[in-house]
């Protein structure tokens, strides 16, 4: 307590500060969750990645041998990027447009976020080059924000 303020009463955020905050947080939870489930399917995932040792292989030979669990540590890391960066387009576009509609939170909105991972795997994801660079963007977030974390005030 202050002379000026005798009650000291807490600041609260305004409603659309709460809005984004919610918002933000449902985008990196999402972001984390969906990321693991695509390490873990990335570790029992039984197809090789395009252009990896194992899938030259299946191409030379023209017989296709499952790949046995957590024998391709490569894909650990396509996968986690690939399911995040879905999940981070589909909250993007569902809690954008809940915001927008003044915090709605609806079947709407998630139809919108759908059609929008719908154009995102349309453009982006539908061409191997392209996920690799989107593979690349993901993990330069997130180690961006590792370190901007270990280094922030």
């Amino acid at each position: 307590p202050t002379m000026s303020n005798p009650k000291k009463e807490p600041k609260y955020l305004t409603p659309i500060q709460t809005s984004l905050h919610k918002w933000s947080s449902d985008i990196a939870m999402s972001f984390l969750t969906t990321s693991f489930i695509g390490a873990v399917w990335g570790c029992f995932n039984p197809i090789p990645l395009p252009g990896s040792h194992q899938a030259i292989q299946i191409a030379k030979t023209g017989k296709f041998v499952p790949l046995p669990p957590f024998s391709s540590p490569s894909s650990v890391g396509y996968f986690a990027a690939l399911f995040g960066s879905i999940s981070i387009v589909h909250r993007v576009a569902a809690g954008g447009l809940g915001l927008a509609r003044g915090g709605k939170e609806d079947v709407w909105n998630n139809l919108a976020g759908f059609a929008a991972v719908g154009g995102y795997w349309a453009k982006v994801l539908s061409v191997e080059r392209r996920v690799i660079w989107n593979n690349r963007l993901v993990g330069g977030l997130v180690l961006g924000s590792v370190v901007y974390a270990n280094i922030a005030p």
